[in-house]
């Protein structure tokens, strides 16, 4: 793990990148930003994660970092132990988390549960989506306060753009940078299912309303159907060794649903 702080003082803000390594944008935006030495009117504590996984271009080294917290400094596994390392580092701090996906080109925020801390964090991203990922547990959000951001195709220069896109709303909503800055008021989807299942085509598209016997997923010997309507999230064709994503709900404006 590697952590710079810049700004002076005791950081309450984090920025954590390459919970998986094979997802570099976080990572390429803070070094973007860091080369700027920018003023920081707020301290904030930079986090590359999973080094290792990085330098091998890999999701994980013996476990998907983002499944192991809180993880054990005496853990079997490199990332067992990274992720109480890294939770020893980020408590007490607000928390993004920058990640991108194999499900969506567009930059979305996730929380783990609804409240009115992690509602200011999402409104900081600038992002006109956010997913309550809180029906799945387990992810570094579910144990700090935090919000997270799929910021787009893994491994896209536009993944990148996005990510220092929002990193410097972020920075600048909370405070951290004297730069311009705008809260959003994100539509809000729900997350009320996972669709396991192995070796499936995605067919729909996320964020579109699957309707009612609509085929949205299908390999060589079963079709998935809907068996009442539905929005995909983080669905993927290869994204996912066991399932094809999550089925939510959308429940409106993050301002009406608070």
């Amino acid at each position: 793990m590697r952590t710079e702080t810049v700004g002076d003082g005791t950081p309450e803000l984090a920025v954590v990148s390459c919970l998986h390594g094979d997802e570099q944008c976080g990572k390429s935006a803070i070094e973007s930003l860091l080369a700027e030495r920018l003023t920081f009117e707020r301290p904030v504590t930079f986090v590359v994660a999973n080094e290792a996984a990085v330098g091998a271009n890999v999701r994980f080294v013996d476990e998907d970092l983002n499944r192991a917290f809180p993880g054990d400094p005496d853990g079997d596994t490199y990332e067992s132990r990274l992720a109480a390392e890294l939770m020893a580092e980020l408590r007490e701090k607000q928390v993004l988390d920058l990640h991108s996906t194999q499900s969506h080109p567009d930059p979305f925020a996730l929380v783990d549960g609804l409240d009115e801390a992690s509602a200011r964090l999402a409104r900081a991203t600038g992002l006109e989506r956010l997913v309550d990922i809180g029906h799945v547990p387990g992810g570094l959000i579910g144990e700090v306060d935090g919000v997270a951001v799929e910021c787009g195709y893994v491994g896209t220069a536009t993944a990148a753009r996005n990510a220092e896109r929002v990193l410097r709303n972020f920075l600048g909503v909370t405070g951290a940078l004297d730069v311009t800055a705008e809260e959003s008021d994100p539509d809000v989807y729900r997350v009320t299912d996972v669709v396991e299942g192995r070796d499936f085509e995605f067919v729909g598209q996320n964020f579109q309303q699957v309707p009612e016997g609509t085929v949205f997923a299908h390999r060589a010997d079963e079709s998935l159907r809907a068996d009442e309507p539905f929005y995909p999230v983080l669905m993927s064709t290869g994204g996912y060794d066991e399932m094809v994503g999550f089925k939510a709900e959308r429940v409106g404006r993050l301002s009406n649903v608070e």
